[in-house]
């Protein structure tokens, strides 16, 4: 079998196509399609190639260039034609498309911000650019870029940050502080970052005895006990407490 057919049979599959169905969207005649399906036609012409590639929505080139692998997602860039996505990449890419549109600008805001994250000098303070995500605000976007001043270990390990929007880390930190996080687990004594059953919490995990907790400083905030059926994602460390920071546009 040669790698065009192989890469055919992938991509029909891969599009849930029948060979009527690529005859019938194409033009292509049936017994012409599965020569070239079957590899019975050795050099098939452009004309039909290119109108079968069409209909499997991939370019000519991933056909035609023997350094693409047949199991690689392909689509289109005006660049160079193809695209190479890793499963892991297809698979993100498919969540984003099903986010609402508000959830996926704000996964497209996050993405810039972080492609765009640098590390700029102001007089003898270096000044890092980065994310802050905001919870129960409905005066601010869920994601706004800031300028973190890295005036301590903190800032420099800082990763994004967050905007505490209620009273559960008090007295630690009051709220309305920017909160620095680290992409890394905490210790048994930092507090993280938790996303519980869709909701972004800041607490500090217990396990004892067994039972799985998430404690907040704050009296007024019972401990939340963690089951086998709650979905418990940590996605960060808190550091410390941004100081000097200061608020920029989104690109």
């Amino acid at each position: 079998m040669s790698l065009m057919v192989e890469k055919l049979a992938y991509v029909k599959k891969l599009r849930h196509l029948t060979s009527e169905d690529i005859s019938r969207l194409s033009g292509v005649p049936l017994g012409t399609l599965n020569k070239i399906l079957s590899g019975q036609t050795k050099n098939p012409a452009i004309g039909p190639i290119d109108r079968i590639t069409r209909v499997l929505r991939v370019p000519i080139r991933y056909l035609l260039d023997d350094e693409l692998p047949p199991e690689c997602c392909v689509t289109a860039n005006s660049q160079d034609g193809v695209v190479l996505l890793s499963p892991e990449e297809l698979r993100l890419l498919l969540a984003l498309r099903r986010l609402e549109p508000q959830r996926r600008r704000t996964a497209g805001v996050m993405l810039a911000l972080m492609s765009a994250a640098c590390v700029k000098s102001i007089g003898t303070v270096s000044v890092k650019r980065t994310f802050c995500y905001t919870t129960g605000s409905t005066d601010a976007p869920p994601v706004r870029a800031i300028l973190i001043p890295e005036v301590d270990a903190a800032a420099r390990e800082a990763d994004f940050a967050v905007l505490l929007s209620d009273g559960s880390m008090e007295p630690v930190y009051p709220s309305g502080a920017v909160l620095l996080c680290a992409q890394r687990p905490p210790t048994a004594q930092e507090y993280g970052i938790y996303l519980y059953n869709q909701e972004v919490l800041l607490r500090r995990l217990c396990r004892r005895r067994g039972v799985t907790r998430l404690l907040a400083p704050s009296l007024a905030y019972p401990d939340l006990q963690v089951s086998e059926e709650d979905h418990l994602d940590c996605l960060g460390t808190i550091t410390g407490q941004a100081r000097g920071c200061r608020w920029e546009q989104t690109p």
